[in-house]
């Protein structure tokens, strides 16, 4: 009576010869099945016809299916719903026909029924059809009968509805607005999630109305809302009441009420919204008090002031006022009898707003306070702070505009000096995070570049003078050492390094890099030098200053994106004013006098303003690969050696920048390169690194020097080392 046999158990196979005049004549053999393999127990047997005619009235769409999931019957309707022709699905196994419903929810329904012959239901969403059908599956005579049942109306006016108080309540959420109703009959309370969390619960925890009434700020408050409860008439009420939330946290709540009666007798209802308006409330409280503050101590300072008679026209002006402006108290030059006369000190940009609140003092009587300009009778600019009130005679006729004028200027100074710190400050603390950068780089850089230097150096003693390679071995050791000077220079631009500053020819050292320039330069552009000679000398860093040249002329080939283009260098020497400093980048040191320039000019893409105003912030770059420290260090070396630097760009016209150094009274140095010395000495040293390549290169060029080498991978291994001999060492060298 199994239905179906599970894998690897052991079963007989039924080998069938359909060419023999009895169907049931077969052979059995015995084995081991590797996956289920359909056995029936007997004949199909389509639906009568009478029960077909039964089924046929039903006007839900009807599947009948026997033990074995072949297909009994289905009615017309099931026909016109699936599209069929169900003439032909008789007979044929429901899972052959539609494989794509194997091992969903049918199979596992279907089974049930059969399994324990109880009838099943559920429901289930049909993709191309795009429709919703619920499917009761009922055991009947050894088979299965499947009704289906279209719901898709239903599912879609419950997924309406749900949506719709979703959207209702994101709504709410979005507007911080809850919703509430209150039934007098029997007495409830429901709230929307945004009302119950604006009073701090939970949405959905229990509530009633005494709880709230609770948690009112005594008084009238409370009353009320009682009494708009019992007797209110029907209509929209609002109020603002002090609530302590569930949390315990004063809010204020706007309440907007709307009641009204039903014709069930009895059943008064309340609802209405609430919005938490605290800030509103403290924000105007605030306001107040600061403005009653604000007028005492106008009353209270002894500051300039003014009264102009509305019915004479004539102003007058305190001894205070006229010394704001730089008049004598008895100066009579300037009366300063009409209001004219005093508005030819404000300045020409402020005199509209100032008319105009003399105007509306005089009009609605409000106070009036502006910030306003004054220029002094020497031309000095000042800031004033001034208050106008109207005054009224005995009979409430108004008759004096009279008002205050308070000297702000320092005040004005002292913010923009704090704008300014506030700048530097920020400024520090980028160099100071780039300081951390160097910092955490610089020790395993260097080692690299020991390491490099000590086999170059190691390999020109190997060489004899004439070899070939020797100069391709320097050349890898000039550039290592450049390498090192730049890792230094990152830090003394950072400040945690040291420089040493010597007397330079701007135009010798220009010349004397112009091959490692040229390396700079992309293939297809051009750079073409014009060195002024005989320049006075700068007193500059060396390596930093190579450092600012190739940070200018690698960012001037980045300009050209792989185009043909020009880089010109320039040098020479210009005075320089205040009023050019002022077009520099700010932040400069740099004062009026005599600078040598450096000029690097490019015919690339230019930039915008917005881009020219970040062009020197650490990390900020326009290239996909760029780092963004090239022209902060140049800023900061600049800076550093009380320079400028002046930078002219416009969008497709190319880039020019101008760095400037003053100019020294000290004599440029002539580098010589030292020959290298052929000293040794004698002893045992002990090295301590932890980094090996350092490690090894040490200890073979001191042992090419003439030394005995022990070697200590760490600081604890030499510690043992040296204090089990101290005598044994003539030297200890260790990274510290």
């Amino acid at each position: 009576k199994t239905p179906w046999l599970k894998a690897e158990e052991h079963i007989l196979v039924a080998n069938v010869d359909t060419s023999s005049p009895d169907a049931r004549a077969c052979t059995m053999t015995s084995g081991v099945s590797s996956a289920a393999v359909p056995v029936f127990d007997d004949d199909f047997r389509p639906l009568s016809g009478e029960q077909a005619a039964l089924f046929e009235l039903n006007p839900n769409p009807v599947l009948v299916l026997d033990r074995h999931f072949r297909v009994r019957y289905i009615n017309a309707a099931t026909a016109i719903y699936g599209g069929i022709d169900r003439e032909s699905l008789i007979g044929e196994h429901i899972w052959s026909r539609y494989p794509h419903l194997k091992g969903t929810i049918f199979e596992h329904a279907y089974r049930g029924v059969l399994r324990d012959g109880l009838p099943v239901s559920f429901e289930e969403q049909n993709p191309a059809m795009q429709r919703w059908q619920a499917v009761h599956a009922y055991p009947a005579d050894d088979s299965i009968v499947a009704i289906l049942e279209d719901i898709t109306d239903r599912r879609q006016a419950e997924m309406a509805l749900a949506d719709s108080e979703l959207m209702l309540a994101r709504a709410q959420a979005l507007a911080s607005i809850g919703s509430w109703a209150i039934h007098a009959n029997p007495q409830r309370i429901r709230l929307s999630d945004e009302a119950y969390r604006l009073i701090g619960l939970t949405p959905g925890q229990s509530i009633d109305l005494g709880s709230l009434r609770q948690r009112l700020r005594p008084g009238e408050r409370a009353e009320l809302l009682d009494e708009l409860t019992r007797s209110a008439p029907a209509g929209d009420s609002r109020m603002t009441l002090e609530f302590r939330r569930f949390d315990d946290q004063i809010v204020f709540l706007d309440v907007l009420v709307r009641l009204s009666t039903s014709d069930a007798p009895g059943d008064l209802q309340m609802f209405g919204t609430i919005q938490d308006v605290t800030a509103r409330v403290t924000s105007s409280e605030a306001l107040r008090r600061s403005e009653e503050m604000l007028r005492l101590a106008q009353e209270a300072a002894n500051v300039g002031s003014f009264d102009h008679d509305l019915r004479t026209g004539l102003t007058h002006w305190s001894d205070q006022m006229r010394r704001v402006v730089g008049l004598g108290p008895h100066d009579p030059t300037h009366a300063l009898s009409s209001a004219e006369s005093g508005y030819a000190f404000i300045h020409p940009e402020d005199r509209p707003q100032v008319r105009a609140a003399i105007e509306r003092t005089h009009e609605t009587g409000e106070k009036q306070e502006l910030r306003m300009r004054v220029v002094t009778i020497d031309g000095t600019t000042k800031y004033m702070l001034g208050n106008a009130i109207l005054v009224r005679d005995a009979h409430g006729i108004p008759a004096h505009v009279v008002g205050t004028a308070l000297d702000i200027s320092e005040q004005v100074a002292a913010d923009a000096e704090r704008a300014r710190l506030e700048s530097q400050i920020q400024q520090a603390q980028k160099l100071e995070s780039l300081g951390v950068l160097a910092g955490g780089i610089a020790h395993d850089f260097n080692n690299l570049l020991v390491g490099i230097l000590g086999n170059a150096s190691l390999a020109l003693l190997e060489l004899d003078e004439t070899h070939h390679a020797r100069e391709s071995i320097s050349s890898i050791e000039r550039a290592a050492q450049r390498a090192a000077e730049l890792t230094r220079q990152l830090l003394a631009y950072a400040g945690k390094g040291r420089f040493v500053v010597e007397p330079i020819d701007v135009s010798a050292a220009v010349k004397e890099m112009s091959s490692l320039l040229r390396t700079a330069v992309s293939r297809t552009a051009s750079m073409q030098l014009d060195l002024a000679k005989h320049l006075p000398a700068i007193e500059v860093d060396t390596t930093q200053f190579r450092q600012v040249l190739m940070n200018l002329i690698t960012n001037a080939s980045d300009a050209l994106r792989d185009d043909a283009g020009m880089i010109s260098l320039r040098t020479g020497v210009r005075d320089v004013d205040r009023d050019f400093l002022t077009t520099c980048i700010v932040g400069s040191n740099a004062t009026p006098g005599h600078y040598v320039f450096v000029e690097v000019q490019d015919s690339g893409v230019g930039m915008d303003e917005a881009t020219l105003a970040r062009i020197f912030d650490p990390f900020f770059s326009t290239k996909f690969t760029g780092r963004g420290l090239g022209l902060a260090a140049t800023l900061g070396i600049v800076r550093s050696h009380n320079g400028a630097i002046h930078v002219h760009s416009a969008v497709g016209e190319g880039t020019s920048f101008t760095v400037l150094f003053p100019v020294s009274d000290r004599s440029a140095h002539v580098h010589v390169t030292p020959r290298a010395s052929s000293w040794h000495g004698r002893g045992e040293v002990l090295v301590i690194d932890d980094e090996p390549s350092v490690l090894a290169i040490i200890a073979t060029l001191l042992t090419r020097r003439g030394f005995a080498v022990t070697k200590a991978n760490d600081g604890a291994q030499g510690i043992e080392l040296y204090g089990a001999d101290p005598s044994r060492f003539a030297l200890v060298l260790l990274d510290m």
